[in-house]
């Protein structure tokens, strides 16, 4: 190959390397990336889910670069340090700080005692709904680094929670305070804490309920915002002047004393970690870093795979060489705007070479790892039942850390939902999200209870579950009468179809309401059936039965012959051919088979795999009527249950299990679909890393109580088991808020009464 031809060859090679760059984009706008497109871009869209997403790509070199916030780069310091490198930082143009924001501490410049000086004390603090991005691990360093509130070894954790017993210790330590905004992500947990704690709030202003500052701010100043929280603060500092503490960004400490107060400055200080001080004075004020401070935050970075962070580095310097964007609209424009953040961002790029991320936040902001931290409540351990959920659960665990959320999650990998599920009866675990599906063996067999029901999308045919019985077209059976001495098939034993149906066989006194024995009850009804798992001691329903449940597997099929010729099975796993919805059906287009009890969603695509037609079934419904035409057309008449579609089992009666419940609100609040506190873009409730349904279905849109009386789905789960609770007498209490008055648990009772009022 002669000289024209190699450059050819390397011209070729070095313009498609150019049109190579993949940016990742968290749910992307499809006009911004066809827009890109026309303009003839050297980037395409990389579409993810969440910036964990985009980190993995990253890492695996199959993205190019992304952008991520000051919080999000501490993260991807914490789960993948060397994975990625930084190329640039993401400033704000109208500030030319070195940090994305300083956290100090400023107190009368008379103080003394350092720490202790506080001890009974005033404190003025910014709040927890403030806009300056600040995590609750950055709100609550100087409360711990004084109060020890994450050090409480003599506290009764019993029934409290992590909030609970930080704003308790908090409120021992300074004699009044404003701390405005929510303290905990749970209404009736921040209300009551706020009414008991009010010194907590008692510097906020008159008749102040703590949402805000109320104070008297004085005449407004020019270039001063008294709605900042931070002057807000800084001004209840000068108020209050001697013993109080205010801790704020350093940023608006400069602007209150320079010039909202600049004859004051000297009269204050910041207090340092040792103890010291450091006077307001002119020098110190006209630096843009602080004397001393608690966090310094960096910035966020543009961050690209370390195999070709060198590139982007280069690249990003060519399309942007002053770092930001003006001029005509080309596609470098339209990306500036669109991912690094518009005309009020500066990009400063590495002066050398790209570095990794722990060494780019690891000299300015470093944290102690997880299992080092300090805590009241120990870490909440959430089970998983595949390494992507555990993946998942682990950046879930890895984003709450960084933020300061408390308590910590631990994850932990098991085999099966019956292995969790004996975990965290047996105490070696704390919960897990089960499906509906698993509610009455979790309560029965399991001795859990919800600690918190799964909202989903009413939009998505699969948000709630609906259980139906289907006959042949051909049977003569016409009642829940009919079926005695029939064969029936059921996806799983104790499973919901099998509970739904008990229900209804109760309601039409087919089946004694009085056997406690559920699989006698069903055994002895049917001349013989197929549940899966009614021999495994996983499922058991009665602990004290003595009856055998043979024929309740003698319907089964292996899905392979077994090499002695007997094919009797009853496993809960497709090794049963009649196994789940899939094979319930199977087991229906059995000639031998004369009803299956299954879940709708997506019937027919089931129905054709079984080689059944719609026509050829008919569903026999709750009324105990047949359906007036073939078919699986929902008829809401029909439906033997229509409830929600998961759950968060807890073990019954934990000590902790109010704190856990206060956890799963404040994760919703943080990584839920209506968030106010975004500051890590990863989403618990999407898919991740391209896989659908880890942990919570995709259609999952929020928690809420297990008593939630709002809504049907929800309603007429709780109903499904009020039998098991009556039969037993084993109620489970819901180890979800704890309520401690008599008010309380009258209003439980009334909500009990109400519910069975509405169900029949």
């Amino acid at each position: 190959m002669g000289f024209k031809e190699v450059l050819i060859v390397t011209l070729f090679v070095s313009y498609s390397t150019a049109q190579n760059y993949r940016v990742c984009m968290v749910n992307a706008n499809p006009d911004l990336c066809a827009n890109l497109d026309n303009a003839g871009s050297q980037v395409v869209c990389d579409n993810v889910q969440s910036k964990p997403d985009c980190a993995l790509r990253l890492a695996r070199g199959t993205a190019d670069f992304g952008v991520f916030t000051e919080e999000e780069t501490m993260l991807l310091a914490h789960q993948m340090p060397h994975e990625a490198h930084v190329v640039a930082t993401i400033r704000d143009l109208t500030r030319q700080d070195t940090y994305a924001f300083e956290a100090v501490a400023i107190v009368p410049a008379t103080h003394t005692g350092g720490f202790e000086g506080l001890r009974g004390g005033k404190y003025c603090h910014p709040g927890f709904d403030q806009t300056e991005r600040w995590s609750p691990r950055v709100l609550k360093t100087l409360e711990k680094l004084v109060a020890r509130t994450d050090r409480c070894p003599d506290a009764d954790t019993s029934g409290k929670t992590a909030e609970e017993i930080e704003v308790d210790t908090l409120s021992n330590f300074f004699t009044s305070a404003c701390r405005p905004g929510p303290w905990s992500a749970n209404l009736t947990v921040d209300a009551d804490l706020k009414n008991r704690y009010s010194s907590l709030c008692s510097l906020c202003g008159e008749n102040n309920l703590c949402n805000n500052y109320s104070i008297n701010m004085g005449p407004a100043i020019n270039n001063v915002d008294n709605n900042n929280r931070h002057i807000q603060a800084l001004e209840c500092l000068r108020t209050n002047n001697a013993s109080t503490v205010a801790f704020v960004a350093w940023q608006h400490v400069r602007t209150y004393f320079r010039v909202r107060n600049p004859e004051l400055a000297t009269s204050f200080a910041a207090l340092c970690e040792d103890g010291s001080l450091r006077v307001l004075s002119l020098y110190a004020l006209g630096a843009v870093t602080a004397p001393c401070s608690f966090v310094k935050q960096p910035w966020g970075a543009i961050v690209a795979t370390r195999t070709r962070s060198s590139e982007v580095l280069s690249s990003l310097k060519q399309w942007w060489p002053h770092g930001v964007t003006f001029g005509p609209v080309t596609w470098q424009t339209i990306l500036f705007n669109a991912v690094i953040g518009g005309s009020n961002a500066l990009i400063t790029y590495q002066e050398e070479y790209p570095i990794t991320v722990l060494n780019y936040t690891q000299p300015i902001r470093s944290l102690p790892t997880i299992d080092s931290a300090a805590s009241c409540i120990p870490a909440r351990r959430w089970c998983t039942i595949s390494p992507k959920e555990h993946e998942k659960c682990h950046w879930i665990r890895g984003a709450a850390y960084t933020l300061g959320i408390e308590p910590t999650v631990s994850c932990q990998l098991k085999n099966n939902m019956f292995d969790c599920l004996a975990d965290i009866r047996d105490n070696t675990g704390d919960f897990v999200v089960s499906q509906a599906n698993y509610g009455y063996l979790g309560r029965q067999h399991y001795r859990l209870s919800p600690v918190k029901l799964v909202e989903n999308s009413r939009s998505s045919p699969s948000s709630f579950t609906r259980v139906v019985a289907l006959l042949k077209n051909t049977s003569n059976i016409t009642r829940f009468e009919n079926l005695r001495g029939r064969k029936a098939c059921f996806p799983e034993f104790g499973g919901l179809s099998y509970v739904a149906f008990l229900r209804v066989a109760h309601e039409r006194s087919v089946i004694s309401s009085s056997e406690c024995d559920y699989a006698r009850a069903v055994g002895e009804f049917f001349d013989s059936a197929c549940a899966p798992g009614a021999l495994d001691n996983s499922h058991s329903l009665a602990e004290s039965s003595t009856y055998n449940a043979t024929n309740l597997c003698t319907v089964c099929k292996p899905t392979v012959p077994i090499p002695s010729g007997d094919d009797f099975i009853c496993s809960y796993d497709d090794t049963n051919k009649y196994y789940g919805k899939n094979g319930s059906l199977h087991c229906l287009a059995d000639p031998n088979a004369d009803i299956a009890f299954v879940e709708l969603y997506n019937i027919e695509a089931n129905l054709q795999a079984a080689g059944l037609h719609p026509s050829q079934v008919r569903m026999l419904c709750r009324n105990n009527t047949l359906a007036l035409s073939t078919g699986v057309n929902l008829d809401q008449n029909c439906l033997l249950a229509f409830v929600v579609d998961s759950e968060i089992l807890a073990r019954r009666n934990d000590p902790l299990a109010k704190s856990l419940n206060v956890l799963l609100d404040t994760l919703d609040s943080h990584f839920g679909y209506v968030s106010n506190f975004r500051l890590i873009d990863l989403r618990m409730y999407s898919s991740f890393d391209g896989v659908s349904d880890l942990l919570f279905r995709d259609t999952a849109i929020g928690v809420s109580e297990p008593t939630n009386a709002m809504n049907e789905p929800t309603k007429n789960y709780n109903e499904l088991f009020q039998h098991l609770e009556s039969c037993t007498g084993s109620a489970s209490p819901m180890p979800g808020l704890g309520t401690k008055n008599f008010f309380s648990i009258v209003t439980l009772i009334v909500m009990s009464i109400m519910t069975r009022i509405l169900m029949f």
